[in-house]
């Protein structure tokens, strides 16, 4: 049976108590059911996938795909320089 690796509050559906899991210990399943973060766990309970995928990485397999800017039909026409401000004079 997987631990938990972080404290965990639930509510027992049977008598609406809140109970605090602890680090360590094997909830019986009825409890572990209730506790869906799967970093909670040491190793997450059977049945509930594999462990969570980074988001943001990369995908070094994925093809490199460049977008044309918004307004161009076919990446054909010209894009302006942008604009720049002046820098403020100062006060003689």
């Amino acid at each position: 049976m997987p631990r938990l690796k972080a404290a965990v509050y639930v509510q027992d559906p049977a008598t609406r108590e809140e109970l605090i899991l602890l680090p360590g210990e094997e909830p019986e399943p009825r409890l572990a059911a209730l506790v869906v973060n799967p970093d909670a766990w040491e190793v997450p309970p059977e049945g509930r996938g594999s462990l969570p995928i980074a988001v943001g990485e990369p995908d070094p397999t994925a093809e490199k795909r460049v977008d044309p800017e918004p307004g161009e039909a076919g990446g054909s026409a010209k894009k302006s320089p942008p604009r720049r401000s002046r820098p403020a004079s100062a006060a003689p």
